[in-house]
This record gives structure tokens, sequence and C-alpha cells, in this order.
């Protein structure tokens, strides 16, 4: 007996097995759900012609009106499911900034009473994601599955209730790699759901532990350890809460969930009073806001076969692919493997490069030579950053000839974030709206830090050529105060805009001068980009702060922590 692959979601096979929601959103987000067409015609969809992964983004060039919204993708698979293996490979994810609020997600058409499964979901500046249930009165979880799951349990009542709220799971302390810029980091990972009578299971795997049996399409969930997050058990009948659900993908702006936590376990309310009033003016602040979609693949259980030989039945020639490839390492590894992996190139808005139907991305290799710890200290890898305002909320703290990550996250030790370019070392408590992760360069290549630190030449130590830092922060003390609240039927509080809510309509901004702000927890230099190097060994200097500066960051503690 064992898992048999039903339906492969790959390229051309993701794009036409999925339904294309363009309706107002249910949760109120600040957002134009596009068809095919229309996301096709603005550039928010390509597939890589070589690896058949799929780009899924947003509007990232103009602004828009406050009745409008942002352009935006929702896909809602065709197929619905009752029990099964899904399992989903992901090289890049929106990351973590203000006013987005992705998900990869499953319901069912009666909802609540079909259910609700966020498996990858959060808001604003999370490096942590949260898996949490929705459903009808009557689901919680109790004591008998106290030891059957490795995360965090929180609000045990999966009843959507009148808080409109449910059960929800934060991963494990040492799983730093699970959401946004800390995802992207280490090139993605793979998130997997186990549906049975049973249980409704979820892991989460990293690009280096992902197992060799999910690699070979020949899943053996039995062999992978505690899921991350478990739903069911004696108080929750799964087969009566959750039923013929759709898989979604989506990425939205601000809404329920993002309205709540602006401002509130963040300090995105320092650049905007509201987050719609953000995600409407600041369309350079999402041009990494996309998915990269290596394959979805949904497994059956086979009573009969005797070998884990999956066969697919999917209408797609498209096979089941993966644009990534990396050495695998064991669980818990604190390094990340040498890596080559295949970018999708970008596409613009608008632009004539995008055909609808005929996708024709380019691809590019680009081949790590060094590697990165993806933990140190208390800090984890969020990778390459950049920054127009020279890094205002980052102070010089130290320079040495014989820099190293370790170094620099110890000097930093205190701080959100440490960053490090060539032999200096910065601290944050915050980062301030301009500086973020770096963007895909025009010919698809990702922004590289690739300046061997003069301390340990095995790690990175940004970019001497192109001004980029390696930037590390601790995603484990991260906590998320407020709970996520269900995405599929919650009555809309804004209707769509009188052309159709297609997103076609552009609003004007009048343009300002550019002030750095910092959000009041930064002990920087408040947006001055003064900075004085801090001698270590006698050894002292400094770094431009007058060009574009992209930092590879590492984040420790809390981000945003007051």
């Amino acid at each position: 007996m064992a898992y048999s692959l039903s339906t492969s979601y790959v390229g051309e096979s993701l794009l036409s097995g999925f339904n294309w929601f363009d309706r107002a959103d249910p949760s109120n987000g600040f957002v134009s759900y596009q068809n095919r067409q229309s996301a096709e015609e603005m550039g928010l969809v390509s597939v890589d012609t070589t690896t058949n992964a799929t780009r899924l983004g947003v509007d990232h060039t103009n602004t828009y009106a406050l009745d409008q919204g942002r352009p935006s993708i929702r896909l809602e698979s065709k197929e619905t499911y009752d029990h099964g293996l899904f399992i989903a490979d992901f090289s890049h994810m929106p990351p973590s900034q203000c006013g987005l609020w992705p998900a990869f997600w499953a319901y069912g058409a009666d909802w609540p009473r079909g259910g609700e499964l966020d498996i990858i979901e959060g808001a604003n500046t999370a490096h942590a994601n949260i898996i949490s249930a929705h459903t009808a009165d009557g689901c919680s979880q109790d004591s008998s599955q106290d030891g059957l799951y490795a995360g965090d349990q929180h609000s045990k009542d999966c009843s959507i209730g009148s808080d409109n709220i449910g059960c929800r799971y934060d991963l494990p302390d040492d799983d730093v790699t699970s959401y946004g810029d800390s995802f992207n980091a280490v090139l993605g990972g793979v998130y997997a759901m186990k549906w049975d009578s049973d249980h409704i299971s979820v892991w989460h795997f990293s690009r280096g532990e992902v197992p060799g049996d999910i690699s070979d399409k020949r899943p053996d969930p039995s062999s992978w350890g505690l899921p991350d997050a478990l739903f069911g058990g004696a108080s929750c009948d799964v087969d009566k809460f959750f039923s013929n659900m759709s898989l979604v993908i989506n990425i939205n702006f601000c809404g329920d969930y993002g309205n709540a936590a602006w401002g509130a376990e963040d300090s995105c309310d320092t650049y905007a009073d509201t987050c719609s009033e953000y995600v409407a003016n600041h369309p350079d602040a999402f041009e990494n806001a996309y998915w990269d979609v290596n394959y979805i693949d949904a497994y059956q259980w086979n009573h009969d076969a005797t070998t884990p030989t999956p066969t697919s039945t999917s209408s797609s020639s498209a096979s089941p692919t993966s644009s990534s490839s990396s050495s695998s390492s064991s669980s818990g590894a604190s390094s990340s493997a040498a890596t080559t992996s295949t970018v999708i190139a970008p596409t613009t808005p608008g632009s004539s490069a995008t055909v609808p139907g005929s996708p024709t991305t380019a691809a590019a290799t680009a081949t790590a030579t060094a590697t990165n710890p993806v933990t140190v200290n208390r800090f984890s890898h969020l990778g390459c950053f950049g920054s127009t305002s020279s890094f205002g909320c980052f102070d010089a703290t130290a320079s040495n000839d014989a820099m190293t990550v370790e170094l620099c996250t110890s000097q930093c030790a205190g701080h959100v974030y440490a960053a490090v370019s060539g032999t200096e070392c910065y601290c944050s408590d915050a980062l301030d709206d301009h500086t973020r992760a770096a963007a895909s360069a025009a010919d698809g290549t990702d922004a590289q830090c690739d300046q061997p630190c003069p301390g340990d030449g095995s790690e990175l130590c940004g970019s001497q050529s192109d001004h980029l830092m390696n930037v590390y922060g601790a995603v484990q003390d991260e906590t998320r105060s407020v709970n996520p609240p269900p995405m599929a039927t919650t009555p809309p509080k804004w209707q769509d805009s009188p052309d159709g809510g297609d997103g076609e309509g552009v609003a004007t901004a009048t343009a300002t001068a550019f002030t750095t702000i910092c959000p009041p927890s930064a002990t920087a230099n408040n947006g001055t980009a003064v900075i004085t190097s801090v001698p270590i060994a006698g050894v002292s200097g400094t770094v431009p702060s007058s060009v574009l500066t992209l930092v590879s960051v590492a984040l420790t503690g809390l981000l945003f922590a007051l």
C-alpha cells in the first residue's frame, strides 16, 4: 500500500488546473484579483520554459486610489479533494514586507462546514509561519494529540465562533526558515499536508532538508518524523469538519489579518497610518512579492499498490519538475548546502515579453561557491538586502580585517538585525521602509552576495562590487499575538471598483521628498545615515552611505521587537 500521484500541477497544468478568482476579496483586502488574461497582460504570471516553474506575482509599478486595490492573483484548484497527500515545492515566496498577506491554503466549498486549513500564512513583517484551521462549531484540539506534533499549539478551539479565529500552530523554535525572507534565503523548501480520517498533518522542510522520497516522487510520510501541526483527534472528527476542499494560492494585501497586525505586532504604522494607504502608494515595496512554484503534487492513497510508484492521471503533459536542486543534509543542519538554482526572469507589467498562453521567460543559473550558516548565535540568515536610504537605521558597530558572520552576529547581541559587508559589521533594531531583500537583476539572475568573508573564506560577507551585505536576524524570538482569521467567505466590506475591480485604473500620486523613518525601537541613527566605525583589535573603517547598498541581513530576536 502506498501513495500514487493523481495530479501534478506544474507550469501550464498549474495555470489551467486552477480557477482564477477575480471578484471582491472575501477577507477585505486592498487587492484587485485578476483573471488569467489580465494577469498575463499585466506581467503578473510567467512560466520558465526550461524548468516549468511558475511565477505568480503582483503589480509593483503603479499607484492606486484607496477605492481600487493593487492587482494580484488568487488561484483555486478546479479539482476538490477528500483526503490525500499534498506536497508543494516553492523556491520563493512573498517576503517579510509591510502590507503583504500571502497564503497557500485549502477550503471546502460549503464553508465553514467544509473547513479551512491554512498551510502557509503570515502578514506584514512576519518571518515565522502560522498553520491554522477554521471550522464550524464542534472541532477542537485536546490532550489526545499530545506528543504527536512538533509545533507550538495555540487557540485550541478550531471553530470560527464569534471571534472569527480558529486554532493554530506556530512552527518549532528551531525551524527558522519557514516563511518570508528566511524561507527565501535558503532557496525555499517544501510544505506537505497529509489528510486522512484521523488527522490532517502538516510538515515543513527547508531546501536542504527535503526528504529523498519526496524528491523521488515516492513519498513516505511515516519516515518524516513528527508533523509541525496536527488537526483532528478525539475532539474533532476530520471527516465531519473537512470535506471537498480546493487548494488555493494567493497574495493579498492588508485585509482582516494585515490590518489587525498593522502597528500592533510590527512597526509598519511608522510608514503610513493605514495598511491600504501604504500599499496604494508604494509599488516598489512589492517588487519581490511573488511565488515561484516548482510544483504542487496531489497524491491519493492506493490500497492496491505494493510499491510506491506514482502514476500521474493529470491531463497535462507537463511533468513534475523542481527548479532548484541541492545536496541533501541531515535534519537540523546549521548551514546551507552548496546550491545550484534556476531563477525565473522577472516580467514587467504590460510588457510585450509576456504573451498569454506562450510563456517565453528565460532562465539563468547561479552557483554559490561559498555558503552561509542558516543560523548562528541567535540569528538566522535573511538574504541579500538593498537600501535606498543607505541603511539609515543601521549603526556601524565593528570593523575587523578578519570579519566573519559569527563575529558580526556576536557584536550585535541584543539587537534585532546584524549586517556584514567585507570587513564591516552593522547592527539595528529595525529596517526602515527603504531597506529590503534585493530584487532580481534584469537578466533574471539573483543579486548575489558573492564576497568571501575576510576571516572565513567559506562564508559570504556581501559584495564589494555591488555593495551587497549579508543580513541575519533572530527569527526564533518572533511572536505573533494576532491570530489569523479565516480567508474563505467572510462577508466583504468593500466592493469592486466602478470599472469592475480589475485594477486597470491607475491613480496618480504626488511625489514627496524621501526621508528615512526608523521605527521608534531602533537605536540607530534615525535616518541620518552617518556611519562611524567602532574599532576591534585596533582596526577601524567606514563604508559609503550615499550609494544604493545591498545587504544580506540576519534577524535577531522578534522583528521590530518593542
